[in-house]
């Protein structure tokens, strides 16, 4: 069951303590984050003149990023103040200093390190949300804006590194790109919130929350979701490829970032009463109705309208993913559980990604929708069935 809050809700978040000042740095850090791909593949090939090195490149730094939780957990323990600047200084040194290279071999390696120093911003921002939030019940909407927040980015980093390519240079761009994740990082950590530790447990594993049963469960759904979720990129690119418009995949892909958007600030606005597990099959079983949808549709105008309804759902998975996360785990913890979930939702999304490609080849893009949709709707069943044991 829910409930429609009042109106201004997001505004109420915002004008909590130290809210503005420390999630408008933390945007800005972020934002590199979607400059970050386009900026560093072009970089890379007019150094090289290669594609293959500067995809080898960006593999690289994404591989490297999978040490997250691990930096999530040096935060937890030495606090954002201590620990984000040095990760995020050392990465813009070496995003700069990519700039200055032109050997493949070399530049695969520096991008790949550079990748081992990239901060935990998103995983930090909602672990300030929690204390920003504390006494308050406003940490569901917290989330759902932070998740609204980051759809944008990534909506509009690569339109605006595409905008500095144009205008200036692919290393220009990637300049940018390093002064905005320093300059973000530091600014964020000036809050009194950077100051806050969480002293590990005594017994603490090793593995952290990762021993959790519960934690496991919801980390297999992403991955296998996300896996799911990303033959939608693929198939809308086969579809657009196929019709001889290639340049249209981006503006019908561009669809799931603005329904994912509407979607996160109606999902925000309601107070939730139902169980996560719920909330997770009902989402997954939206867009499991939207790709089975686009399996039938040719028409990229349609497809278009498909994908908006279709990433209605995707911030709110989100948000119950990380909500879920901080339930199933103790407070030293939690930053650590919150990368796991992108963690499993990257690893997820490459699986899929390379499985849709040859399912493409082999029969085309509608039967890619198909799978997706077909996998979803077992994972759905699954939860639910979970859920009413």
């Amino acid at each position: 069951m829910s409930s429609t809050t009042r109106a201004g809700s997001y505004r109420a978040v915002l004008l909590l303590p130290s809210a503005l000042r420390t999630f408008v740095p933390a945007l800005a850090g972020r934002l590199a984050y979607g400059l970050l791909s386009l900026s560093t593949l072009f970089t890379v090939h007019d150094a090289t003149g290669s594609f293959a090195v500067a995809g080898a490149a960006g593999a690289g730094f994404g591989l490297a990023s999978l040490s997250m939780p691990y930096k999530a957990r040096l935060v937890d323990r030495y606090s954002q103040r201590r620990v984000l600047p040095p990760l995020a200084l050392t990465c813009a040194l070496g995003l700069v200093v990519t700039t200055f290279l032109s050997t493949p071999a070399v530049l695969i390696a520096l991008v790949t390190v550079t990748g081992l120093f990239a901060p935990p911003l998103g995983p930090s921002m909602r672990s300030n949300w929690r204390l920003i939030t504390e006494e308050t019940s406003l940490k569901e909407r917290a989330y759902a804006l932070d998740a609204i927040c980051e759809e944008s980015l990534y909506l509009a980093g690569p339109l605006l590194a595409g905008l500095l390519i144009s205008l200036w240079s692919a290393p220009a761009a990637l300049l940018c790109t390093a002064v905005l994740l320093a300059v973000g990082t530091c600014l964020m950590v000036t809050s009194p919130l950077a100051r806050r530790t969480t002293p590990p447990s005594p017994a603490r594993h090793p593995l952290g929350p990762l021993t959790n049963a519960g934690l496991r469960r919801i980390l297999i759904v992403i991955l296998v979701t996300a896996a799911g979720v990303s033959t939608a990129y693929l198939c809308v690119a086969g579809v657009a490829q196929a019709q001889g418009r290639p340049g249209t995949a981006g503006f019908v892909e561009a669809g799931i970032g603005l329904g994912s958007v509407v979607g996160g600030l109606a999902w925000g606005r309601r107070q939730h009463t139902r169980s996560h597990e719920t909330h997770l099959a009902g989402l997954i079983g939206v867009l499991a109705a939207g790709l089975l949808a686009a399996s039938l549709v040719s028409h990229l105008l349609v497809l278009g309208l498909v994908m908006c309804v279709f990433g209605v759902a995707v911030a709110p998975l989100f948000v119950s993913s990380y909500l879920a996360a901080d339930d199933l785990t103790p407070p030293d913890q939690r930053t650590e559980a919150s990368t796991w979930i992108n963690t499993a939702n990257n690893l997820g999304s490459a699986a899929g990604a390379s499985l849709t490609g040859l399912l493409i080849d082999r029969a085309g893009p509608s039967y890619g929708f198909l799978a997706g949709g077909v996998l979803l709707v077992l994972v759905s069943a699954v939860v639910l069935l979970r859920r009413t044991k």
